[in-house]
């Protein structure tokens, strides 16, 4: 495994705590890194821009459902859907997003009731890891 799969755990691991605590996430932060996961990725794997494209379809689709609540949430899909190996595992990862989506947002709802956002990225961090122990990632 490359750097970049370690790199984008911390990166991811990171980011979460900051949504968790803050709820609020340094857009060039989320820019500059997907920029760098994208140019890492193209030049390595040739159905990379395919998945980013579909990913960020499905992303926006996601976001005017108001499945969840920001551009962060698009970038790390987008960054996430780059490095998946082919289209079948680009479906397990809608799947699963949807499936662990409406699990964790109604755990939050349950559990904090005084909150109005709910943050998301730790479902993206969640699905991660369970990618990276499938071996759903190219890098």
């Amino acid at each position: 495994m490359s750097a970049l799969i370690w790199v984008v755990g911390a990166f991811l691991l990171i980011v979460s705590v900051i949504d968790w605590k803050i709820k609020q996430l340094p857009s060039i932060l989320l820019t500059g890194f997907l920029f760098v996961v994208a140019y890492i990725t193209l030049n390595t794997h040739a159905e990379a821009l395919s998945l980013g494209i579909l990913g960020f379809i499905m992303a926006i689709l996601l976001y005017e459902a108001d499945f969840f609540g920001g551009m962060a949430d698009v970038k790390i899909m987008v960054m996430i859907s780059l490095m998946l190996v082919n289209g079948f595992y680009l479906l397990g990862f809608f799947v699963l997003i949807g499936v662990f989506g409406i699990t964790w947002k109604a755990i939050y709802k349950i559990r904090m009731k005084e909150e109005k956002e709910c943050p998301f990225l730790p479902v993206f961090l969640f699905l991660y890891i369970a990618g990276l122990l499938l071996g759903a990632f190219i890098i």
